[in-house]
């Protein structure tokens, strides 16, 4: 039996279980797409979720969102080969946390699940190294990867990063702010620029870095200077850093 699809599915289901499918593919090896649907009568758009294929035979799970009458559509994107199931009837759940089946979250733990949802799960203790997580890597199968591992890909992206730049194209007072200005390089191209902090929503250790590219001085307001001056000069740079005192005054310089 060349390019074909079956699937089967649960006459009936609630909103927010699991709905277990299974069914039959041919060429055996090709993959499975399943979706839900209200209708039965024309393929589905996505989006898709894939199935679990074994020679031939698949398994998967769909979640329905609402109540009403549902069909569960198979897909082979390889052949084009396409099937729908009978109707489920889908009820509500009254709002009822609807938890995890314990076989899902076994099989994606690779052993027994201690609980059913997350919050049944023994805390884990601080962060470390030999500490794994779950990733896919150029397809479904799902692997272990150490904490140390992700660490060492972060490491050597670092030196390719590069802080943002903010531009400040207009006159007027620019409020230093964490959201948009913290770990920034600040560019003014402006005349009548001055630079005050909103010290409501800076934190110590900010910082950025200002290039006063605008032919004209810079005023800063409420900010200490290495130098006592107020201003940066035309052309000139300033390092602006934020930082608290014992008693949690927060105070802003910038060296010149």
């Amino acid at each position: 039996m060349a390019n074909s699809v079956s699937v089967v599915a649960p006459n009936a289901g609630s909103v927010g279980v699991f709905l277990a499918v299974t069914g039959t593919v041919s060429p055996a090896a090709d993959a499975v797409q399943l979706q839900l649907a209200s209708q039965d009568a024309t393929l589905p758009v996505g989006p898709w979720v894939g199935a679990q294929v074994s020679n031939g035979l698949f398994t998967g799970f769909l979640m329905p969102v609402a109540a009403g009458t549902w069909y569960v559509w198979a897909y082979d994107p390889v052949t084009g080969a396409q099937a729908v199931s009978g109707a489920v009837a889908v009820g509500g759940t009254g709002g009822m946390v609807v938890p995890i089946p314990t076989s899902l979250v076994a099989s994606l733990l690779g052993g027994s699940a201690a609980g059913e949802t997350p919050d049944a799960l023994s805390a884990a203790a601080a962060a470390s190294d030999t500490d794994t997580a779950l990733v896919a890597q150029s397809g479904k199968t799902l692997f272990a990867q150490p904490f140390s591992a992700v660490w060492s890909w972060i490491e050597t992206h670092l030196p390719g990063y590069l802080l943002p730049q903010v531009t400040i194209s207009s006159a007027g007072a620019v409020q230093l702010d964490n959201s948009a200005h913290n770990q920034r390089v600040l560019l003014i191209t402006a005349a009548g620029v001055t630079i005050a902090p909103l010290t409501t929503s800076l934190g110590p250790g900010f910082a950025c870095d200002v290039i006063n590219g605008s032919g004209s001085t810079v005023a800063l307001s409420g900010i200490a200077t290495d130098t006592g001056a107020s201003t940066i000069a035309a052309g000139g740079i300033a390092r602006i850093l934020a930082a608290a005192s014992p008693n949690g005054v927060l105070t802003v310089y910038a060296k010149l």
